[in-house]
């Protein structure tokens, strides 16, 4: 005898609840290798996506609140680049659980494929509702970028791990490969000069993608950039290796006994000199460096992270003489220079909510960074729906879209025309806020 709809429907429900109930265990028993920086900076750059997402006037949106047209640097522009590095931070951990559950490589790769499809497919469907194209569905976009990155990136990582690549010598290997990478695709972009005209990931844009691509000239999710902003993924998988470190068993310490003159002889050039001489000789540095374990494992982490940064900044200014910052291609000097600040950043939330272990008001935050997709893909799916919802304006006496007839009727007479877009999106922000406060108070978790 045939199942009835309804009997079929509700046994699917019962094993989708199921699945996602050994999922959630799973995540509350692995919990201790999370680290609660990580979720907050991705559940500060999710609100921070509401808030450039629900833009009330998308005629007058502060230049800052938008993807730069090319060479340049906004808030907009940091914020997928900044997600890649947050994912390429995830991969060490996703696969250290994966070892810790018994997974073996089939498994993790089957994992990885799975998650890389999900998320391709998504970004078909995002292209498909919020994403105008020059003519049929657009095949670039966000969740593309994310996925190619993701594949990529977790099989090298996993490729290295089984041929006994050390955590430390990731941290430095990934952030070379990625300077690489960003280095041989900057060249691709800019061999016809920096115009944007004349770039060859919008020549090649236009060849291939034809009917299928942006409606705007350069796009930020084009083929070559969602390869080019690989190195970003790299450089996060980098920084997952520096918090990944563990403090060495049965390591042999060098001992090495300095002369100490200015404390034996006093301060003086004589006894200063001979000092930093000792300090200086090969014996002594072997000797430092051997120590340099003992130091307490977090401190080590934030003096890595620290001296990091300032490369990358420094590294990112000398290239930037040259080529310029541009978001469109991932070009080298825009990717050095948002792994400087997602280091800082990181470094600075890992002293506050690891080290510290500051709590208050953070449960929140975590919890939305923890929801990342679902909240972005439902806060762009409502956008969309009250931009279906048309009103006439007692102002313009025309049928505008929710969003626009809102900002227009209610808050453009309050704040002006150039604060009208960014109250009404703070408005929605802190909605959606008191919304997803749901997530906490039923302790769900929507994640691949």
């Amino acid at each position: 005898m045939k199942k009835s709809f309804k009997v079929m429907f509700y046994e699917a429900i019962d094993i989708i609840k199921e699945i996602y109930l050994d999922k959630k265990n799973l995540d509350k028993e692995y919990e201790y290798i999370r680290y609660n920086s990580i979720d907050i900076v991705r559940g500060i750059l999710v609100i921070l996506s509401i808030f450039l997402i629900f833009q009330g006037l998308r005629t007058n949106i502060n230049s800052n609140f938008l993807i730069s047209s090319w060479n340049g640097l906004n808030l907009a522009d940091l914020i997928l680049p900044s997600f890649l590095m947050l994912m390429g931070m995830s991969i060490p951990f996703f696969v250290k659980k994966c070892i810790l559950m018994g997974k073996v490589n089939e498994e993790i790769i089957k994992k990885i494929l799975f998650r890389t499809l999900v998320l391709f497919s998504l970004g078909m469907l995002y292209s498909l509702l919020f994403m105008p194209s020059s003519g049929r569905i657009r095949l670039t976009g966000p969740y593309q970028v994310v996925a190619i990155n993701y594949i990529v990136c977790a099989i090298t990582y996993l490729g290295l791990l089984n041929i006994k690549v050390k955590n430390n010598a990731m941290t430095y290997i990934f952030l070379v490969i990625g300077i690489i990478v960003s280095s041989i695709f900057t060249y691709i972009a800019f061999m016809n000069g920096f115009d944007i005209n004349k770039s060859y990931f919008n020549i090649l844009d236009f060849k291939l993608l034809k009917n299928f691509k942006s409606i705007t000239y350069a796009d930020p999710y084009g083929i070559l950039a969602s390869f080019s902003s690989i190195s970003l993924t790299m450089y996060g998988i980098s920084m997952g290796c520096i918090l990944n470190k563990q403090p060495f068993s049965n390591k042999k310490y060098i001992r090495y006994k300095r002369k100490r003159q200015v404390k034996r002889y006093g301060l003086t050039w004589k006894t200063l000199l001979t000092d930093i001489a000792d300090y200086l000789n090969p014996k002594s540095i072997k000797s430092i460096y051997s120590n340099y374990y003992r130091i307490n494992m977090d401190a080590k982490k934030i003096v890595n992270m620290f001296v990091l940064t300032i490369i990358l900044d420094l590294m990112s200014n000398i290239i930037g003489i040259k080529i310029p910052i541009n978001r469109n291609v991932f070009s080298i000097t825009f990717t050095l220079k948002v792994a400087a600040y997602m280091l800082c950043i990181l470094n600075i939330s890992f002293i506050l909510f690891d080290v510290i272990k500051i709590n208050k008001l953070t449960t929140l935050v975590k919890r939305i960074g923890k929801n990342a997709l679902v909240v972005i893909f439902t806060v762009n799916f409502i956008y969309l729906f009250f931009s279906l919802i048309k009103l006439k304006s007692i102002y313009t006496l025309q049928w505008l879209d929710f969003n626009t007839w809102f900002t227009i009727d209610f808050l453009l007479p309050i704040t002006g025309i150039d604060n009208a877009s960014g109250v009404y999106a703070l408005i929605w922000t802190l909605i959606f806020m008191l919304l997803l406060n749901l997530f906490e108070k039923y302790d769900i978790k929507i994640t691949l």
